[in-house]
């Protein structure tokens, strides 16, 4: 084999190397670009979803809070019961009547 063979040789190997180096370096950025794309998908995806749960929150909370609401209203504006106060009467009596004698209060 001719020194200029050879030298042509290595000058081949050398042009299909970097061929090969470009080829692997479209098919990385190719790969960056995908998994960037993928995960902007994700994350969009991601915040749908916590909006979507945020708002199904706010609105549930939203109703519990309406009937808190009614109920404390209902409570505020009723008088009181004879039987509720029937029962306090009973229980403060009896409250009274175990510290006169000296029962458990």
């Amino acid at each position: 084999m001719r020194a200029e063979d050879a030298i042509n040789r290595v000058l081949q190997a050398e042009q299909h190397a970097r061929e090969k180096v470009a080829q692997c370096e479209t098919q990385a950025a190719t790969l960056v670009a995908s998994a960037r794309e993928r995960a902007l998908h994700i994350a969009e995806r991601t915040d749908r979803r916590i909006v979507s749960l945020r708002t199904r929150c706010e609105q549930w909370l939203a109703g519990q809070v309406a009937v808190l609401q009614n109920q404390a209203d209902t409570v505020r504006h009723q008088p009181a019961g004879e039987d509720a106060r029937r029962t306090l009467l009973t229980e403060r009596v009896a409250r009274l009547a175990a510290r006169l004698t000296d029962g458990e209060p």
